[in-house]
Formats: structure tokens, C-alpha cells, sequence
């Protein structure tokens, strides 16, 4: 059986939550909290360092939605009609965020929010993401979207070995641009295309991958395997030790280069395992609200509200605050967005 629209969204809040403990603990030094630690290094930094693949899965899950939408709809300009509506969706749940967070930035005299009209213009079109670093994935999403429908040719007509090996390549050429600088124009708009390709590049292996599993039911082919071989509590037990050999390996092989390949290992072990009903609703919760969680967490830890939720003190309460603090924030954001929305047909 292939992944529900309750697994993707599911798969979407274990993804927040990797993009949350990823940007909370994923540090060394100069910690604002009290934790345990190995041979000097907390032990959170390795649940931090392994969350790093955060965006690969929540790439992987776009694909696969995308790839269910593109057979469903053959003709192109409908495809896009329906695309273009969905990313003016998120768009305008952006600019509720935006203009929100700008005005508290101006009441509270944040010296960098919003700074200056021109900055909050450059943040309306997508053109800059100093306000809040997790933005930088809106301007990469929607360039994904926009291409989805020449991927999904070439995912149709490709053999997925090739596809695969080529989206690898691209990975390679994408992420050594991005951690590397190699072609540099010496113009700032230039520069600036170079980087939206770039982060472009090391997001599309796992935007294929999603299609490509969709496409082939690599889910319903895994998973039967898996059940014929193990009942629920040996997957359950598999699926941890394999978590923990995650853990470990990444805490050795310290690259982000791993992580789409560490996320579609976890996103596979993640819809596998037996979770129970009530870890389903909560991760199910978490994806709900998953787009105002990334869109507004950062403000609560480094910009407009410096280290706030390291009141909590402990790494657990720390996250759970954190948690609160930006669930509460998306229930307030919706009462505005959703009725805007509705009027979107």
C-alpha cells in the first residue's frame, strides 16, 4: 500500500521536527542550555546533527504529492492553473507571517526587522531571507513546483537507475557550489541566480526520489516485504537500531552531503514501523501546522525574540516549548489565513 495523504502529513511533522531540533541543537559551543555530554559534546547535537535532512524529506514528500497530482491531471495547463494556486496559497500564508512579525519588529524596535521598506519588499517577492533563515526554502520550493511538471517526463520516460545517477550528479555539482563558491561573477544578482540554482540543484535528488517511489509503489513493495518477514514489534525494534546506526554514523561522517540520503533511509523506517495511535495524531498535528512552524520557529530563538525559548533550560523543555509557542502562533495565524483562502477557487 502506498503512503495516504495522513502518511505524507505525518512524514511532514517528523520532518518540523527535524527542522526544529536541527536549528535548536545542532551546536557545540557556547550552549544556552544545560545537557549531557560525550567526550565534550552535548549529546543533543547529534539528534541536531542527523535532523539536518529535514528538507530532503519534506522535498521527497512534495515529489511524491506532485507525482499522485500529475496523473491524475494529463493536461499541462490545468496542472498549472491548479499549481500556481496552491503556491499563491502558501504565499499568502507567507505574507500574513511577513507582515505580522515586521509590524511586532517595529513595535519592539528590532534593528533587524524590518529594517527598511526596500528589505521588506525584497522579502515579499522572495528576493531576501535576512529576517528569517528558514525562508530561504519558499523561493526553492516554488521553483520546484514550477518545474514539476518536466520532471514528472522525465521520471515517466527515464529509466530510475539513469534518473537517479543523474540527480545525483546534479546533487554533487549543486552542493560542492553551495559549500565551495566555485563560479563567482563578482555581481550581486548574479551571485544571487548562481545560489537559487544551487540550493535548487541539492533539493531535486529527493524531489525525484518521491516521484520516482510513487510512480514504481516502492512503498507497497517494501512494505509487503517487510510483513511477510517481521511482525510489528521486530520492525519496530529494526526500525530504532537502524535510527541509532543513523545517529552514530552521521555523528562520525559530520557532512551535510549525507542528509538526502539519511532522510529517504528515515522516511522509509518512519512509514514502516508501528507508531500507535497516539504518536500518529501527533506527528499528523505537527504536519497540519507544519508550514507556520517553519515559517515562524526562528523568531523565537535568534531574531525578534533572542533566546527565548532557552528559558526552558533543558533540551526536551526547550523543544517543547518551542512547540507550543509556534502551534499557538499557527491557530492565531489560520483565524486570518483560512478565510482568505476559501475565496481562492
Amino acid at each position: 500500500m502506498e503512503l495516504t495523504k495522513r502518511d505524507t502529513q505525518m512524514t511532514k511533522g517528523l520532518a518540523i521536527v527535524f527542522m526544529v531540533l536541527l536549528h535548536l541543537f545542532c551546536r557545540v559551543d557556547n550552549l544556552p542550555y544545560e545537557c549531557i555530554k560525550i567526550g565534550g559534546v552535548p549529546l543533543v547535537y547529534y539528534i541536531g546533527l542527523i535532523s539536518d535532512c529535514c528538507v530532503a524529506i519534506y522535498c521527497f514528500c512534495s515529489g511524491y504529492a506532485l507525482e499522485i497530482i500529475n496523473q491524475k491531471i494529463i493536461e499541462s495547463k490545468q496542472y498549472y492553473i491548479n499549481r500556481i494556486k496552491s503556491l499563491f496559497k502558501l504565499l499568502i500564508n507567507y505574507w500574513i507571517i511577513l507582515l505580522v512579525f515586521s509590524f511586532i519588529g517595529l513595535i519592539i524596535k528590532n534593528d533587524s526587522i524590518p529594517i527598511s521598506f526596500t528589505h521588506f519588499v525584497k522579502h515579499f517577492f522572495l528576493l531576501e531571507n535576512s529576517y528569517n533563515g528558514a525562508w530561504w526554502f519558499l523561493f526553492t520550493y516554488v521553483l520546484l513546483v514550477l518545474i514539476s511538471k518536466p520532471i514528472y517526463l522525465l521520471v515517466e520516460r527515464l529509466n530510475p537507475y539513469i534518473l537517479v545517477i543523474i540527480s545525483t550528479g546534479i546533487y554533487f555539482i549543486a552542493y560542492i557550489q553551495r559549500l565551495k563558491n566555485v563560479v563567482d561573477f563578482n555581481n550581486d544578482f548574479a551571485n544571487w541566480i548562481i545560489m537559487q540554482m544551487s540550493l535548487l540543484g541539492t533539493s531535486f535528488l529527493p524531489f525525484v526520489c518521491g516521484m520516482i517511489f510513487y510512480k514504481y509503489e516502492l512503498f507497497t513493495k517494501i512494505r509487503n516485504w517487510l510483513n511477510k518477514r517481521f511482525n510489528n514489534t521486530k520492525l519496530n525494534v529494526i526500525g530504532a537500531i537502524i535510527f541509532l546506526v543513523l545517529i552514530i554514523g552521521h555523528g562520525i561522517v559530520r557532512t551535510v552531503f549525507v542528509a538526502p540520503f539519511i532522510g529517504l533511509v528515515v522516511i522509509v523506517v518512519f512509514n514502516s514501523v508501528k507508531k500507535g495511535k497516539i504518536i500518529d495524531k501527533i506527528f499528523e498535528l505537527l504536519g497540519e501546522h507544519s508550514t507556520n512552524i517553519w515559517l515562524t520557529h526562528m523568531f523565537f530563538y535568534s531574531v525578534l525574540f533572542k533566546d527565548l525559548v532557552f528559558v526552558a533550560k533543558y533540551p526536551v523543555l526547550i523543544f517543547a516549548f518551542m512547540m507550543l509557542l509556534t502551534i499557538c502562533c499557527s491557530y492565531i495565524i489560520n483565524v486570518v489565513y483560512k478565510p482568505i483562502v476559501k475565496l481562492i477557487k
